[in-house]
């Protein structure tokens, strides 16, 4: 039939990028049109089911990103797409296609339909510890002045040219499925992820600028060659004048990483200090061993840049990075998966579309509440 030519052209150029408006809404029709265990498209004389998947799996096949070959690697979303902008379920398009050939249990629908309770995407939202142990709740629109400092969009701005009287330290600190950013009085820029802190000066006096992070940061620092900028995180420090970097430290991954996009930072760990140019990380892990190597820039950036990019990582890192910004309670029974993920999408994708994604591709999740807990094999 004509309409089954025309949904697999369209699915073929939405694989692609190449969709016209009228060729995506048609893929998300038939997206949304079947049920876990069958698609809706029939095959025509001379043109089998099985050679209609064949074509698909090529094509998927074409698109896949190597990862590193550690561990089993799940492609969930094969394809940045730039042409299917406003369409969300490009998410879906690839694991969707191979549950047509491999059927879901009925169990595995149970964890689905779990999945779809409404839990939204992280906002723009803060809270701001001041110097005398008051607090304040920022979002992105909220109007608001505090002291030298006035909300604006999603960024808390300072006065750079407020008086500096006595040094006076305040923190701010995003939830679980949060984030904001900060404007400080030297005019550098820190945007936080979610489930961060960073704890500054209200003015910089003196010959440093010293900040304290717990989390994920990125920064991009004002030069001022007689006053260095530092940022500590927990027994390191990243050192420099005037430059863009992202540092993640959570407490709960076992390695800190300083990604230099721009300038030139030092990062001191102990007795080592590792110098780093654009484009390089240093990775300081749990045994206090610093070392270098280049990184994925894309990928370090992809949470500031609103997206989820994960180039063979560890099912576990993903998962937490899922849970900071979904404000989840995440829990693992059986032991910790050992696969690694390859997926990019955006972070305001649906909670429920993720778990299906994970669940076609092997990684079994079930959803109570924000109770997300990921089952064994």
């Amino acid at each position: 039939m004509k309409e089954n030519q025309d949904l697999l052209s369209a699915v073929e150029k939405y694989l692609r990028g190449e969709a016209s408006p009228e060729e995506s809404a048609l893929v998300n029709q038939w997206y949304h049109s079947f049920d876990d265990g069958q698609v809706m498209v029939t095959p025509e004389e001379g043109f089998s089911r099985e050679e209609i998947f064949n074509r698909m799996d090529a094509r998927l096949a074409a698109l896949m990103q190597p990862a590193p070959s550690r561990g089993r690697v799940i492609p969930l979303w094969l394809k940045r797409t730039a042409a299917a902008a406003g369409i969300a379920l490009v998410l879906g398009v690839g694991g969707w296609f191979l549950s047509g050939r491999y059927h879901m249990t009925s169990a595995s629908r149970q964890i689905a339909a779990k999945a779809a309770v409404s839990v939204m995407p992280g906002s723009n939202k803060a809270v701001l510890l001041l110097d005398d142990g008051s607090a304040v709740t920022l979002n992105d629109s909220s109007q608001q002045t505090i002291g030298d400092a006035r909300v604006q969009g999603e960024s808390l701005v300072y006065d750079q040219a407020a008086n500096p009287g006595d040094i006076k330290y305040n923190t701010l600190k995003t939830p679980q499925g949060g984030q904001f950013a900060v404007v400080l009085p030297d005019g550098s820029k820190v945007w936080l992820n979610a489930a961060s802190s960073l704890k500054y000066p209200v003015s910089f006096n003196g010959r440093h600028r010293t900040v304290e992070l717990t989390g994920e940061a990125y920064f991009d620092i004002t030069p001022d060659k007689n006053k260095p900028f530092t940022v500590r995180v927990n027994n390191m420090e990243v050192q420099v004048l005037g430059t863009s970097f992202n540092v993640m430290a959570y407490p709960e991954e076992k390695n800190i990483k300083t990604t230099l996009i721009t300038g030139a930072v030092n990062v001191n760990a102990d007795n080592a200090t590792k110098h780093l140019l654009p484009g390089q990380q240093a990775v300081l892990d749990d045994a206090r061993q610093l070392t270098i190597a280049n990184a994925d820039v894309n990928t370090v950036l992809a949470w500031k840049n609103g997206k989820f990019e994960f180039a063979g990582e560890e099912v576990g890192v993903a998962l937490r990075q899922l849970a900071r910004w979904y404000d989840l309670e995440l829990q693992w029974a059986g032991g910790m998966p050992e696969e690694h993920l390859t997926a990019s999408f955006p972070r305001n994708t649906s909670l429920d579309n993720i778990i299906k994604m994970l669940e076609l591709s092997g990684v079994h999740c079930q959803l109570d509440g924000r109770k997300l807990t990921v089952h064994p094999h």
